[in-house]
């Protein structure tokens, strides 16, 4: 399988992030360049030690013509004259990636990216979507429809009783699914906000993790019908967590 997105979280708690995404993803990570690296399904995880920020990074190859003669040039070049210029960032793996100053997003030469065998069976088998917030409709649609090409799905408000109302706008490009919670009252800016990881057996997910003494909420319905859910607390994940169960 492909890598549809590289997914980077910075965390100045390294090896409690290392030993928290080891047990929730019943697998240690592979260290390759530094980063302690996991491939979870389409989904490559990087954490790393640094400040900056948590990050998503799209494959270069989905913004233009794959026959390019550099992918990766051309998708510099592409957002470029798209308003939102890249400036280079570490390599990952051998990769060369770049990064949108200001925002939570970048691109990756996944063709240089070195393989990470898996080495793992488990039942957290990928990452079901990334969780963005913004204070803007319009600056998350510009950002990811326009720019970077994703489609756009859906957009709704829920009532979740106490916690009031929320206004959700969900994309999908990259073989990656983003979900972008707008907050009117919030400032300007668009931030990774958190991450769901998708359960082949949520009652096995809970009850592996339970054991292994993490930190988790109870398992309840998902707001999407037909799915359940539950939350890993704690600062060692870096960002807010939770597993989801399809088809409970």
């Amino acid at each position: 399988m492909g890598v549809a997105s590289v997914v980077i979280l910075d965390t100045h708690g390294l090896d409690a992030a290392a030993a928290a995404y080891g047990t929730l993803l019943g697998a240690p990570s592979v260290q390759s360049d530094g980063p302690c690296q996991w491939q979870v399904g389409s989904t490559r995880l990087v954490v790393r030690g640094g400040d900056g920020g948590p990050r998503v990074l799209v494959p270069a190859i989905d913004l233009v013509d794959p026959q390019s003669a550099d992918v990766f040039v051309g998708a510099g070049a592409l957002l470029a004259r798209r308003a939102r210029a890249v400036v280079p960032a570490e390599p990952i793996a051998g990769a060369r990636t770049a990064v949108v100053d200001g925002l939570p997003v970048g691109i990756v030469d996944t063709a240089g990216l070195a393989p990470v065998d898996p080495d793992r069976s488990g039942d957290i088998v990928g990452l079901d979507h990334i969780v963005m917030s913004s204070g803007s409709r319009d600056e998350a649609l510009a950002l990811f429809g326009a720019v970077l090409d994703f489609d756009f799905r859906l957009e709704q408000n829920l009532s979740l009783g106490d916690r009031g109302r929320v206004h959700q706008l969900f994309l999908r490009g990259a073989g990656t699914i983003v979900e972008v919670l707008v907050d009117d009252t919030a400032g300007p800016g668009i931030t990774l906000w958190g991450l769901a990881w998708t359960s082949r057996d949520i009652e096995a997910s809970h009850t592996r993790l339970a054991e292994a003494g993490a930190d988790l909420s109870e398992i309840r319905k998902g707001h999407k019908p037909g799915t359940r859910v539950f939350t890993v607390r704690g600062d060692a994940v870096v960002v807010p967590t939770i597993v989801i169960g399809h088809g409970g």
